[in-house]
């Protein structure tokens, strides 16, 4: 889920074993209770994020307490703070019900413009979002796949590593 309140924005994952308790009500209830203690929050972390107080109970507790009423395990599993300048907007898309959440930041741009790339970031669900994120052992078998199709498109041995230059900068942009 996304929550956005001014230039502070919170994207967190909650799960359940199963959609259908994804889709009930209790749950939502729960997830929208957490996402709005974390944005009026100064919890920046997942560990302080435990320690925020929602109806008297931290999270840490109320998540358990929630899985014991609710019957099922759930995991509150990841969070990330963002803020953003005046001159900057927030988009934000869910899909799927909220299996995928895309929040972004954009310079100089509409909300609306904003919203489009979170959708487009959605569709392309990039592994990665920056070049210096991508694992080394990551990058090192796609220049093996890269090398191996380019052997049998018949490209000449001694050409191969000059043509990786620009496969992987178009893997980057991917």
């Amino acid at each position: 889920q996304i929550f956005v309140n001014g230039n502070k924005a919170v994207i967190l994952e909650v799960n359940s074993e199963t959609d259908f308790v994804a889709k009930n009500d209790e749950f939502k209830n729960f997830v929208n209770e957490l996402g709005n203690a974390l944005l009026n929050s100064d919890a920046s972390t997942m560990e302080e994020a435990l320690k925020v107080s929602v109806d008297g109970e931290d999270i840490a507790t109320k998540v358990v307490n929630i899985t014991a009423k609710i019957g099922e395990k759930l995991s509150f599993r990841r969070m990330e703070v963002v803020t953003k300048s005046d001159s900057e907007s927030f988009g934000d898309y869910i899909h799927m019900g909220g299996k995928i959440a895309v929040l972004t930041i954009v310079d100089n741009a509409s909300t609306e413009v904003a919203k489009d790339v979170a959708m487009h970031a959605a569709a392309m669900k990039p592994a990665y979002v920056k070049s210096e994120d991508v694992p080394t052992e990551v990058l090192d078998k796609e220049k093996d796949i890269m090398r191996e199709q380019l052997l049998n498109e018949g490209k000449p041995a001694d050409r191969i590593e000059g043509i990786l230059v620009g496969k992987v900068k178009k893997y980057y942009e991917e």
